[in-house]
C-alpha cells in the first residue's frame, strides 16, 4: 500500500515535471494509480440548500443511484493501492439502500472508508452503520437552533440530526466511527461558533471543523460571514474572488479520482456537474483513463494556468484560508 511519505515525495516530482510545460505531442504514462477515490452513491438529496447545485436542482447531469456491481469492480481493480474511499460527491449517500454493503466491501479489502452526510437519516440507518463499521462519518450541521439551521439547510429538521448524533454517541468504542462535525460558516450562524464545544462534549464528537462556504453567484454574497477569517472570498460590491492567488498545482488530481454514480471519471470534487468527463470506468480502468492524453492535458493546464479553469476559481486546494 502507498504511504503518505512516498506520496509527498512523488508529488514533488510530478509538480516539477508539469511545471516545465513540456511541449511534446505525447505524454509518457507515469501517473500513479489513485490513492483515494471519491465515489458518488447518489446525487439525490433530501434537502434544498441554496448554494448546493444538487439541492437547488441546478445539476444538469442525470440523477440516479450507483450500481453495487460497479462499485465492487472499482474496489477490486484498485484494492492494492487505495488508501481510502470517500463515499460522497453530490447528494446524500445514506439515501442509497446498499451503502452498508459498499462500506463493508471496501473494509474487507482494508480500505479506509468515510462519507459525509446531512445527518437526517443516521438514526434510521444506525444498525447498518453498526454492522458496516465505516471508519469516519462527517456530519454537516450549520446551526445550533432550528431557526438558524433552516436558513441554509432548507427542509431540514435539526432534531433529526441531533437524534442521529445521539445514536452515534451511544455506540460502543469498537462500533463507533470517527465523528467529525462540519460547520459551514455563514453570516446568520457565525455567532453560534462559540457554542460548538458543548455539542462536541455532549455527543462525543472527535473533531469540529469550521468550513468556509462556497458561493456561485452575486446574489449569494449575502450569505457570507462578517468575520473575514471565516470567508474564502474578497468581496468588492457585487463581485467576489478567492482570497489568495491560485497556485499552479493540485494534489487532488494527482493522487485521487472522482467517480459519478453512473461511472464517469471527473478530475475532482469541484466538477460538480461533470463538465470535464475524462472517461467511463465501466469500460476502462481508472489508471488507464488517468494516463490518457485527455487527463494529461488537463493536468498540464492546472500546473500552468489554473486560474483560467473556471471550476478551479472556487477551489481552496493549496490555499491558506
Amino acid at each position: 500500500m502507498i504511504n503518505f511519505i512516498n506520496l509527498s515525495c512523488y508529488y514533488r516530482k510530478v509538480k516539477t515535471k508539469y511545471s516545465k510545460q513540456q511541449k511534446r505531442s505525447k505524454t509518457n504514462k507515469f501517473l500513479p494509480p489513485p490513492s483515494f477515490i471519491s465515489f458518488e452513491p447518489t446525487n439525490y438529496c433530501n434537502l434544498k440548500c441554496p448554494a448546493c447545485p444538487s439541492g437547488t436542482g441546478l445539476l444538469t447531469r442525470d440523477k440516479g443511484f450507483a450500481d453495487l456491481g460497479l462499485f465492487k469492480k472499482l474496489i477490486r481493480e484498485n484494492k492494492n493501492h487505495l488508501i481510502n474511499i470517500i463515499l460522497h460527491f453530490q447528494g446524500e449517500p445514506l439515501l442509497h439502500e446498499q451503502i452498508g454493503e459498499m462500506i463493508s466491501f471496501a473494509r474487507t479489502h482494508k480500505i479506509y472508508t468515510e462519507f459525509s452526510t446531512n445527518g437526517h437519516t443516521i438514526h434510521n440507518n444506525i444498525d447498518i452503520i453498526k454492522k458496516a463499521k465505516p471508519d469516519k462519518i462527517v456530519v454537516s450541521l450549520d446551526g445550533i437552533e432550528q431557526e438558524t439551521y433552516n436558513k441554509y439547510r432548507i427542509n431540514g429538521d435539526i432534531q433529526k440530526v441531533y437524534q442521529g448524533l445521539e445514536a452515534l454517541s451511544e455506540l460502543n468504542k469498537k462500533e463507533r466511527p470517527y465523528i467529525e462535525l462540519q460547520f459551514l460558516v455563514f453570516k446568520h450562524n457565525e455567532h453560534e461558533i462559540k457554542h460548538l464545544h458543548k455539542l462536541k462534549k455532549k455527543y462525543k464528537i472527535d473533531k469540529i471543523s469550521l468550513k468556509t462556504a462556497q458561493i456561485y453567484s452575486e446574489n449569494q454574497i449575502a450569505l457570507l460571514p462578517k468575520n473575514y477569517k471565516y470567508s474564502r472570498y474578497i468581496v468588492n460590491g457585487a463581485k467576489f474572488t478567492i482570497k489568495s492567488k491560485l497556485p499552479n498545482s493540485c494534489k487532488r488530481i494527482i493522487f485521487g479520482s472522482v467517480i459519478t454514480w453512473d461511472g464517469k471519471l471527473v478530475p475532482c470534487c469541484f466538477d460538480k456537474d461533470a463538465d470535464f468527463i475524462m472517461g467511463d470506468v465501466k469500460n476502462k480502468t481508472i489508471n488507464n483513463i488517468r494516463n490518457e492524453n485527455n487527463y494529461q492535458r488537463f493536468i498540464k493546464n492546472v500546473f500552468s494556468q489554473r486560474n483560467k479553469i473556471e471550476m478551479c476559481k472556487n477551489c481552496t486546494e493549496g490555499i491558506k484560508i
